[in-house]
């Protein structure tokens, strides 16, 4: 099983994000049924397998110059353990701030984590970040952005 691509899922009323059966023996196969859920941007989710939050964590204690972010991922965080369906809980304070998370979602594999966005947020993501040819060019040829 490959850990790439998005699919489309839902935060129900409740506030449960279900994370999409094509992750789910992955990441459960690799990282266990916890994951931290937080967020940097207020709007959107992070969700990290715990064990990939504990070496956050760690790398923190050695690099200050995370702590802006370290700080936003810990008011907005949470640990949830997924439930039999494969639903984790959303944190109180993001159920707060970002009352409108709720609904259809796209959540795309990244590296070792998940990522959530609404719909709108996925455009205001993408007009905001567009790759250009040149980049795209870079990145296949190996090469940083």
């Amino acid at each position: 099983m490959e850990f790439c691509g998005s699919y489309k899922s839902t935060i129900d009323p409740k506030w449960r994000l279900k994370i999409p059966a094509e992750y789910r023996e992955y990441l459960y196969t690799k990282y266990g049924d916890s994951f931290y859920v937080a967020s940097v941007d207020f709007e959107s989710l992070i969700v990290f397998p715990v064990p990939v939050w504990e070496e956050i964590n760690t790398e923190s204690i050695r690099n200050p110059e995370l702590s802006e972010i370290m700080s936003r991922l810990n008011v907005s965080g949470r640990i949830s353990k997924a439930d039999g369906q494969g639903k984790i809980m959303v944190p109180e304070f993001m159920r707060i701030k970002s009352p409108t998370l709720k609904g259809p979602v796209i959540v795309a594999a990244v590296v070792d984590r998940l990522e959530v966005y609404t719909l709108e947020m996925i455009d205001k993501k993408f007009e905001k970040n567009k790759i250009t040819n040149e980049i795209f060019a870079r990145i296949r040829a190996g090469g940083r952005i």
